[in-house]
């Protein structure tokens, strides 16, 4: 099991252009996993970050907003909501506030962008992290994400990342291996 600490001076970045975007994010690969298609990123905008293109892409992606906010096609996501965009779904007017972070899941491969909008675009949904609720399975998104209360020494049956925003931190747990402490709510995507 990898657990990682957000703000580790150890994590290692990239710099990434986002596409419709001038201004490139960091970047740094918490968990990539081949098989099942997915990859969780902490991602770090830079201030005045902006796509004001209209598009869509393959992926799909799911938003946990640790500082800062990000505004995607009219849906404002603020620190202790989780945003969930289904492949396809039509990205427009994206801009982020100085200082914003996020976990970000994806499903699927990375890149595909095209302008305009998908014939059988996907929606966009935005959550409150409170305990006991989450994301249902939903197509084109890889397994559910629960709110948990207090995930430690839960084990599941597939693969998990654990995110507690609280306390900034990460963790990759394998099938069968309980989950470490951590501190507030945690986001358990299940990627199975």
């Amino acid at each position: 099991m990898t657990t990682i600490d957000l703000d580790s001076p150890d994590l290692t970045w990239i710099e990434h252009a986002i596409a419709g975007s001038d201004l490139p994010a960091r970047l740094s690969m918490l968990h990539a996993d081949e098989a099942s298609g997915t990859r969780t990123v902490f991602v770090k905008f830079p201030d005045g970050w902006r796509r004001d293109v209209v598009g869509h892409q393959p992926a799909g992606e799911e938003m946990l907003i640790l500082t800062g906010s990000l505004t995607l096609s009219g849906h404002t996501t603020e620190v202790g909501e989780y945003l969930v965009v289904e492949p396809k779904a039509t990205r427009a007017a994206t801009s982020v506030t100085d200082g914003t972070s996020a976990v970000v899941f994806f499903s699927g491969a990375g890149g595909g962008w095209a302008d305009g909008e998908a014939d059988d675009a996907g929606a966009i949904t935005l959550l409150e992290v409170v305990a006991g609720k989450g994301r249902d399975e939903v197509p084109g998104l890889v397994g559910s994400t629960l709110f948990v209360e207090d995930a430690a020494g839960t084990s599941y049956d597939v693969d998990a990342d654990v995110c507690w925003p609280n306390g900034r931190t990460f963790a990759h747990v394998p099938a069968g291996t309980p989950v470490p402490e951590g501190t507030g709510v945690a986001v358990v995507r299940l990627l199975g």
